[in-house]
């Protein structure tokens, strides 16, 4: 639900941040705060760094331990959990349909890899369960080892590997809860829409359609067949949706194993309504079975191995002729096209809307996609401790496959026209065709990947000095589909220097290339260096003061991106569509086209300066950090900018563009227990800007049209200066005639004609803020914590489709946000110009006057918990039994009351979920 109460000042999210930062991972007491603060570093590169300890931090990481800060929201999809909770990184989520309801995740305004256990991998889903820990790297310095794929930062995920005490543990959890769709757009009524259809027809000098019988039909409602007012959302969507979930996890030690093994099933259903008549389902759900194994094996005092099996089998089902396309049609298809069933049972239907919008919902059979994931992990390290001390080497092999199958099983179906004549009689107009249910299928996507990893390290102590280092060779063998595989190799060296915990020298380097780029641009060179000075150590430093910990750090590096297109250097070409005829009895011989030119590319870079500060006070109560940073991209691919029309082919993606990306992030916290209660508090704050530095295009003969300078996301069009008071005034759009009710536009060259030459920069220049902030608390028996998650200069351009009034050639729908359309009478008040009957070359173009500010701030998590006592569990031999109760997307502030401001799609809603369940624990 979207509150509308904005009255409140928008910094106050803003300044409250500020004042908190960071938000970070939950803490029961001061204890737990001040391990957390370690923590969080000990772990920052458990697999491709080795083990780290807190003074030994050098790079920009972020940091969130897992358990409850993940497991208490519920989603299918871990990603979502991670909204608002570290510094740096942006979730957003726009679609809600069941299995794609997975969010996208921006670190530092780029999509960052991502790495489970060390391997990067794109896992459909992991369960909550299963994450030991989730860790950002964000500068030069933390990914430098991965090469050309480390230049958009990574996450990554560290799963469960077993106890470190012998015994075991066995807990199952059972949680069931409801979904409902937030905030979406709202069709006018028959009668509405009919009335603003005769004014828009009116406007453009043309009839009005609907006579005054018509009119008071629809608004009467006393046949509803030749009046129809179907309100579709109530006719094709419940108002909730169950969601079920259940998960077995069993962990334990023996005298030379470790094994983590987990096993989860989710059930979520979609919110269309079904046919009882069918025998099969055509709502939009999701099932989803996970399993995981992680072993940890002690072969020889000196050699352990791991095994790491993973398989997901998912299953998404939906009508047969797509929701997409569905959905596509309920916001284009008005109230009064045609009613639902006529009076013979029939679906409704005419030459304009032949595809009756419950017939595409229950009567074009269904389809569905099942998705396969898995991978396994082989890994071996030996302790080479008898050869020379400090010493270790490790090898690694895994193999990752994913596989797509689309099952069609969907058919066609009639609509009738019900028409009257002089006598009262009663016939019907058929359109389209019945047809029976396919039964295809195919695979749409095959993937795979080898990956194998061989690395060694070093270590040695001298007096309080400490260095270590670390040599790694990966490969990585990708193949999809038909494709020729894809092939990264990277070499990758890291040396680091501890003097006396107090100065931590450290430096990488990776040599790395992808087989896809052409011979002789295969390979680049990636150093970064970084040094961190642990203030606290010092001598001058007091020991028992109001801070406990400080510490100055910077990095600064080259890390790359590896784009390379598929062989793009060669020549290609494709099937033109058409034939060629021979002979006297024609054969058809297929023809072939250039399909694009080729181009020499190679791998994009950016070179990134870090600075930072991390300091505990206030007897490691309170945690504050905070950082900048600068990243300057190069070589970006993009169209040449000095392109001419007349070379009759679409240029290649060339290595051009340049741009900048910089910002600050802040991180803080507070833990204290008082008595019985303990509480935390926390929050995170980042700031994001970039700037297109060049991205070749000609010299524009006026500097506002310049791209260059400009956010790298900008959006361009005319600047909207109300709107036309009297006929042909202006300015509007060249050879366009004005009429009342037109979008005015700035000549911002005053030759007195709207054109190209005024189009400029209509999005906003302030960077985009993210923020989180979370309050958690336990009393004895019962927890409790509040997520909040929020953005600031959020601007977006919206168009078309569900913006604009009567489009896809004058039969598509109106919203809402029409009834306050330019008239005479709402001249002063208006926010839409005036009305037209298809697509208006002066209002319906891009322009100021369709941007809004997207802001809001968002209770994205709340979660309550209860534990049985122990006294009691004693007695029925179960070491934990809890209850709880959570939400996921519970309350919106924000100035958007017609649209969810998050998602801004034409697509499934995005979900508020209220869910509880139980765990058990033996």
């Amino acid at each position: 639900m979207i509150f509308n109460i904005y009255k409140v000042p928008r910094t106050l999210p803003l300044i409250l941040c500020m004042l908190l930062g960071t938000y970070f991972a939950f803490a029961q007491t001061t204890d737990s705060l001040k391990r957390l603060a370690l923590d969080s570093n000990v772990r920052t590169y458990p697999v491709l760094h080795g083990y780290r300890n807190d003074t030994n931090q050098v790079a920009a990481i972020g940091y969130l331990k897992g358990g409850n800060a993940l497991t208490s929201t519920p989603t299918a999809y871990v990603y979502n959990a991670l909204s608002g909770r570290l510094a740096g990184l942006n979730v957003s989520l726009n679609n809600g349909m069941p299995g794609s309801d997975n969010a996208t995740l921006s670190l530092r305004g780029l999509a960052p890899l991502i790495l489970v256990d060390g391997v990067p991998r794109f896992p459909s889903s992991i369960n909550p369960e299963q994450i030991e820990s989730i860790t950002l790297l964000k500068d030069a310095l933390s990914t430098a080892m991965l090469g050309m794929q480390g230049a958009n930062g990574a996450l990554l995920i560290t799963t469960r590997s077993g106890r470190n005490t012998p015994g075991y543990t066995f807990d199952a959890t059972a949680q069931t809860g409801v979904s409902s769709s937030l905030q979406e757009r709202k069709p006018l009524s028959a009668f509405d829409y009919a009335t603003l259809y005769n004014e828009a027809l009116v406007n453009d000098g043309r009839v009005p359609i609907y006579s005054s019988a018509a009119l008071q039909g629809y608004k009467d409602q006393n046949n509803r067949f030749l009046y129809p007012n179907v309100d579709w959302s109530k006719e094709l969507f419940k108002d909730n949706a169950p969601f079920s979930r259940y998960t077995i996890n069993s962990e334990g030690s023996g005298k030379n194993i470790n094994y983590f093994v987990s096993l989860d099933y989710l059930n979520q259903q979609g919110l269309l309504k079904e046919n009882p008549a069918n025998t099969y389902k055509t709502n939009t759900n999701f099932e989803r079975f996970v399993f995981r194994t992680n072993l940890e094996m002690d072969l020889t005092p000196r050699l352990k191995g791991t095994l790491n099996l993973y398989s997901n089998i998912g299953d998404q089902n939906a009508p047969g002729n797509s929701f997409a396309t569905l959905y596509s049609a309920f916001l284009n298809t008005p109230a009064n096209a045609y009613p639902k069933l006529n009076p013979n049972g029939s679906l409704g239907g005419n030459i304009l809307f032949s595809n009756n919008m419950y017939g595409q919902s229950v009567f074009t059979g269904y389809t569905k996609t099942n998705t396969t994931y898995g991978f396994a992990d082989l890994g071996l390290k030996r302790e080479m401790d008898d050869v020379l001390e400090g010493l270790w080497v490790k090898g690694r092999l895994a193999y990752n496959f994913n596989t797509n199958q689309f099952i069609n099983r969907s058919k066609a179906f009639q609509t009738f026209q019900m028409n009257v004549g002089l006598a009262n009689d009663t016939t019907y107009q058929r359109y389209g065709t019945q047809s029976s249910q396919v039964n295809t299928s195919a695979v749409t996507d095959r993937g795979q990947q080898i990956y194998m990893e061989g690395s060694g390290g070093y270590t040695h102590k001298t007096g309080d000095n400490t260095f270590n280092a670390l040599l790694i060779y990966t490969y990585q063998n990708l193949r999809s589909t038909s494709q020729l595989a894809q092939k990264y190799n990277n070499a990758a060296l890291q040396l680091s220097y501890n003097v006396q915990n107090k100065y931590i020298f450290e430096g990488a380097a990776s040599y790395s290339g992808n087989s896809w780029f052409k011979p002789g641009n295969q390979y680049g060179f990636y150093p970064s260096v970084g040094f961190s000075w642990n203030i606290d150590q010092e001598s001058f430093f007091a020991k028992d003061g109001f801070l406990n910990a400080l510490k100055l750090r910077t990095t600064y590096g080259k890390v790359g991106n590896a784009d390379p297109g598929y062989f793009t250097y060669r020549y290609a070409y494709i099937n033109t569509g058409s034939a060629y005829y021979f002979g006297t009895g024609p054969g058809a011989v297929q023809g072939l086209d250039e399909s694009a030119l080729p181009s020499v590319r190679m791998a994009s870079s950016a070179l990134k300066f870090d600075a930072g500060l991390d300091l505990t006070f206030a007897k490691n109560r309170a945690f504050f950090t905070v950082d900048y940073y600068n990243h300057a991209f190069a070589n970006l691919l993009q169209i040449r900018g000095q392109a001419s029309a007349l070379l009759g082919i679409a240029y290649p993606l060339e290595n051009l563009g340049k741009s900048r990306t910089s910002g600050t992030e802040w991180t803080a916290g507070w833990a204290d227990k008082v008595g019985s209660l303990g509480y935390t508090i926390g929050a995170n704050l980042s700031f994001n800007n970039s700037k297109i530095i060049d991205n070749n295009e000609p010299a524009q003969p006026y500097p506002w049209m310049a791209k260059t300078g400009q956010p790298v996301n900008q959006v361009y069009g005319y600047l909207a200066d109300g709107f036309v008071s009297t006929a042909g005034q202006g300015p509007v759009v060249e050879g366009y005639t004005s009429l009342p009710g037109d979008i005015k536009y700035k000549d911002l060259n005053g030759d007195g004609v709207i054109n190209q030459y005024d189009v400029t920069a209509i999005g906003g220049q302030k960077p985009l803020i993210y923020y989180g902030f979370n309050v958690g608390i336990n009393y004895k028996n019962f927890d409790l914590s509040v997520l909040f998650q929020g953005v600031e200069h959020n601007k977006q351009l919206l168009t078309g489709l569900g913006e604009w009034a009567f489009q896809n050639n004058g039969t598509g729908n109106a919203f809402e946000q029409h009834l306050n359309r330019w008239t005479p009478q709402t001249a002063a008040t208006a926010t839409y110009p005036r009305l037209s009957v298809g697509p208006n070359r002066n209002n319906n173009t891009n322009s100021s006057f369709w941007v809004n500010n997207f802001n809001y701030l968002r209770l994205k998590n709340v979660a309550v918990g209860y534990n049985l006592s122990t006294a009691f569990l004693n007695k029925i031999s179960v070491k934990q039994i809890r209850f709880f109760v959570n939400g996921f997307n519970l309350a919106t502030l924000s100035k958007t009351k017609r649209i969810d401001p998050e998602s801004l799609s034409l697509g499934y809603p995005i979900q508020e979920l209220i869910n509880g369940g139980i765990t058990v624990k033996f």
